[in-house]
């Protein structure tokens, strides 16, 4: 017995050692340097994308930022001025192909070629699954799996005719567990786990890397501008505070080097979550308990009622508690990430 539980530990430490030599192996392999590499960054106006950019500027990337809204573009734009690397604004509706293909080729006008790709363009809405419509879930869908896609089929082109590229593909924890209150977006990323998961093994042979990255919740600011249905005030209030305070979110800029590390590593699937995270712990270690404590957590939450089916931003749904010390960390990150 002796002898076999000493084959048994070494065996089982030869396993650990081999996983972690070729880990760094892979990663070592993989790496790369972002200095004058250009990159698109979707959704990148306010918020994480903006986040993104700015870090990637900093580390001498040319970086192409697009969204929907021009006046958000251009001042995000004019926040990125200065860095190390440059800077193109490209107005983009990545559910739309034809914007995407005149976003790609503006790319390759201006600094000619493509070499990182990071979908970070996402909708947030929230509230009960009876408030939702079939619309709000299209919209989710187009926005994050079709706008994945659309992104994706307009830049592999270019990459493999390269032989190299990289694909970052934000999706949510949201996308592997869903979370009530939020079924248009969780159904929409858990699509985008899938879709990045499959262009990954499908890309590699054309030397092209994909990485999905799942965040839980970051301090952007960015639920101010999230929509809210049924009773909008109170669903504010509990999303607003739980995206404020450090035991259930963490910082936006954290959250990012984690992203760009994940891409540079050519990870195949990263959680990004803080230290303080214990939900995360618990879907790993019990996820049916898991599970069984998001009903739970559905009990606790708005019940149907307010505006019903209609939406309101955030902004537009405030209260005494959404504007107090509890959601102090958002509102300057809002400040920071032109979320105002």
């Amino acid at each position: 017995m002796n002898g076999l539980k000493k084959i048994l530990i070494a065996g089982t430490a030869t396993a650990v050692a081999a996983h972690f030599a070729g880990r760094y192996w892979l990663r070592q392999r993989r790496w790369f340097e972002w200095a004058d590499r250009t990159v698109i960054v979707t959704g990148s106006s306010r918020g994480l994308g903006l986040v993104l950019a700015r870090q990637l500027v900093d580390r001498g990337a040319n970086v192409v930022i697009c969204a929907r809204n021009a006046n958000d573009l251009a001042q995000a734009e004019e926040s990125l001025s200065g860095g190390w690397g440059d800077v193109l604004a490209v107005p983009c509706d990545v559910t739309k192909p034809e914007d995407v293909h005149s976003l790609v080729q503006q790319t390759l006008t201006e600094f000619g070629r493509v070499d990182i790709l990071i979908n970070n363009a996402g909708i947030i809405e929230v509230g009960p699954w009876e408030s939702m419509t079939e619309d709000d879930f299209q919209r989710s869908m187009a926005t994050h799996a079709w706008g994945v896609l659309n992104t994706t089929r307009a830049v592999a082109p270019t990459m493999k005719a390269a032989g190299w590229g990289r694909i970052l593909n934000v999706a949510s924890l949201g996308g592997k567990r869903a979370v009530p209150h939020m079924l248009p977006y969780a159904a929409s990323k858990f699509a985008v786990v899938g879709l990045s998961t499959g262009l990954r093994a499908e890309l590699a042979k054309d030397g092209i890397v994909v990485t999905t990255v799942s965040p839980g919740l970051m301090r952007t600011g960015s639920p101010r501008n999230a929509i809210f249905k049924g009773r909008h005030r109170e669903e504010y209030t509990w999303f607003s505070i739980g995206d404020s305070l450090p035991l259930f979110s963490m910082d936006a800029e954290k959250a990012a080097e984690q992203i760009l590390t994940a891409c540079q590593n050519g990870d195949a699937d990263v959680t990004i979550t803080g230290p303080l995270n214990f939900s995360e712990v618990l879907s790993r270690l019990a996820p049916n308990w898991a599970i069984e404590g998001m009903t739970v957590l559905d009990r606790m939450l708005p019940t149907m009622g307010g505006i019903g089916r209609r939406a309101a931003r955030g902004f537009q749904s405030q209260t005494e508690w959404t504007d107090s010390f509890l959601t102090m960390l958002s509102q300057r990150a809002a400040r920071r990430n032109n979320e105002l």
